[in-house]
This record gives C-alpha cells, sequence and structure tokens, in this order.
C-alpha cells in the first residue's frame, strides 16, 4: 500500500470519526462509531510514518510505531496533524543518500602511532620496539628491561601491554617487572603500616599516612591493579590522605594526590576545591594546569582549555600532555 493511499485513508477515517460524533444516533452508538474511525486513524498514521523511517530506527521500529499511535490516538485531529507535519519533515529533510563526511575521521595528531621503529630507548622507542614481533628477540627484550627500569604509569601499561605478548620469554620477563615494581610499593606500605602502629606524635603519624596515600595510588597509577582491586586501592589512598590532614600534614603535593583521586572517583566539584587549596597552599600553578585543563574539558569549557594550557610555554614537550596541548593548538 503506497504512502499516499495510507494518508488519504488515515485522512478519511479520522474525518469520519470525527462526523460521527455530530450525528442524530444515541450515544453508545456515536461513540463507537468515533472510537472505531479514530482507531484505524491512529493504525495507519502510525503505519504511515513507519515506512519514512530512517534505516538506523529499524531495532526499534515496533516501540516507534506504538508511540506515533498513542500520540494519535490519545490526540484526537490535533495528533493526525502533528503526524502530517512529522511526514512532511522526513519527506523535506530524510535522503537516503550517505553522508560522506561521516564515512571516515581523521586521526587526532596525539593518537598517531608511527610503526617504525624508534631511534632511542625511552617509552616511544620501547613502544615501537615491543609491538613489532617481527623484531629480534634480545631488541624486544631490551625494551622491556629498559620500561622495567623507568616505572611510572605509562611504563606500567607497556608491561601490562607485554604481558600478552605471544612471546614467552617477552610474557614472562614482562610478569617478572610487573611482581618486582608491586612487591617494592607492598614492602613500602607495610613498612608504613608498621611504623604508624609504633608511633607516637601527630607529625610522625601525619608524615607516614601521606606516604601510605602516595604508595597506594602508585600502585594505581604504575596500573598494577585492575577492575575492582583498583577502587579499592583509590578508596585507601583516599583515606589515608584524610588521615594525613587530620594529623596536620598540609602540603600542595597532598592537595594535588586528593584533586588526582576526586578526577578519577569523577567527583569534579571536590577535584576542583583540591586543586584551589593546593595552589592556596603554595603549590606550583604550572604543576596543576593539566589537572585544570582536564575539569575545564568534563566541563566543556574549551576556551578555558586552551588558556590553561597556553599558560606553561614547556606543557608541550613533556610527555603524555604535550601532544594533546598540541592538539588545543598549544605552539
Amino acid at each position: 500500500m503506497s504512502s499516499i493511499k495510507l494518508m488519504l485513508y488515515g485522512l478519511f477515517s479520522e474525518q469520519a470519526a470525527l462526523l460521527a460524533i455530530f450525528t442524530g444516533q444515541p450515544l453508545w452508538y456515536r461513540f463507537g462509531l468515533f472510537l472505531s474511525g479514530h482507531l484505524l486513524a491512529s493504525f495507519l498514521f502510525s503505519l504511515l510514518l513507519g515506512i519514512w523511517f530512517p534505516r538506523r530506527f529499524a531495532a526499534s521500529r515496533r516501540l516507534l510505531m506504538m508511540l506515533f499511535f498513542s500520540f494519535n490516538f490519545f490526540v484526537p485531529a490535533l495528533g493526525a496533524i502533528g503526524t502530517l507535519l512529522i511526514l512532511l519533515y522526513f519527506i523535506r529533510y530524510y535522503t537516503d543518500e550517505e553522508r560522506p563526511e561521516f564515512e571516515q575521521v581523521p586521526l587526532p595528531p596525539f593518537l598517531s602511532e608511527s610503526a617504525a621503529v624508534g631511534g632511542g630507548m625511552g617509552e616511544g622507542g620501547a613502544w615501537s620496539r615491543l609491538r613489532q614481533n617481527s623484531l629480534p628477540r634480545g631488541e624486544r627484550l631490551k625494551a622491556l628491561l629498559s620500561v622495567g627500569a623507568v616505572g611510572g604509569g605509562n611504563a606500567g601499561r607497556l608491561l601490562q601491554h607485554a604481558t600478552g605478548d605471544s612471546d614467552d620469554e617477552i610474557r614472562l620477563l614482562a610478569f617478572n617487572l610487573c611482581e618486582r615494581q608491586e612487591q617494592k610499593i607492598q614492602q613500602a606500605i607495610t613498612t608504613a603500616m608498621d611504623e604508624l602502629q609504633t608511633a607516637e606524635t601527630p607529625e610522625v603519624k601525619g608524615t607516614l599516612c601521606r606516604n601510605l596515600a602516595f604508595s597506594y595510588w602508585e600502585m594505581v597509577y604504575s596500573a598494577l591493579a585492575q577492575h575492582d582491586l583498583r577502587d579499592f586501592l583509590v578508596d585507601q589512598a583516599a583515606k589515608y590522605a584524610s588521615l594525613a590532614q587530620q594529623y596536620g600534614c598540609v602540603n600542595p603535593a597532598l592537595y594535588t594526590l586528593l584533586a588526582r583521586i576526586y578526577l578519577y572517583r569523577r567527583d569534579y566539584r571536590q577535584a576542583s576545591e583540591a586543586v584551589e587549596a593546593a595552589l592556596a597552599a603554595g603549590g606550583d600553578r604550572l604543576r596543576v594546569v593539566p589537572y585544570q585543563a582536564e575539569l575545564a574539558y568534563h566541563a566543556r569549557d574549551f576556551a578555558a582549555i586552551r588558556r590553561l594550557l597556553q599558560e606553561d610555554p614547556a606543557i608541550r614537550f613533556k610527555p603524555g600532555i604535550g601532544p594533546v596541548a598540541e592538539f588545543w593548538g598549544v605552539r
């Protein structure tokens, strides 16, 4: 059945339903005629719109038809007018032609990866060696050892990537390096816990709690914890950071750590307050600029992102944040 026929039948049924109200028949008879004609018109109008649904709505076609049927049925006459206006919109603006601008999106500059082997043995050079299985095993082992010696968040992620390598020696070495880093941090946590139990002065307790907070966060930052364990470690870091504040250990680094914890938890209000507290405590403004820029991004204040990143002239040369700053137009 064509769209024109459906529209004509729907209009005729709706008109017949409205005219039935003004006949001289008994009330129940007029009500039955109106309900029958209006029900048929509502079904025809919903079917008419269903023909013009874009293909991306194919999975939810039944629910959409129920929605339009309800709209037509519970809004007599005016619902039909609204349906016709929607239909005119689809006919006028909807087309089956593909939008070429959505076919392909160029990769942002800060996500580009080179397939060539890096000239150095920094994170970039190590990553380029580890991801190429065609290189000799010795080259890849040297790259992995250099990553393990550096440490840090990116190094931890590279080690986690290497634990899934197809080469047994690479994979075992990556597991061993991850375990060494984890044992080193766990030993620092255990030592600080033991000293905290015997500490007597608030100053010593505050310092130990501060060290515990940074140690737990180091586990998260170095990508040594996954999923639920990561959330537990973040909670522990927040707990001991709060205890350190209660014992009077207040410094910009601790406030900056709290800002990073709140950003991880997506509590942007408290993260902003922690950043401001770090600055008020005498913290280096350039050290908190990346976190302020991240907060501005979540607030969708893109002008503030560019302004903040431009405050540090050397930010585009820093690893990690540098390519992001260049993406936002920092030169």
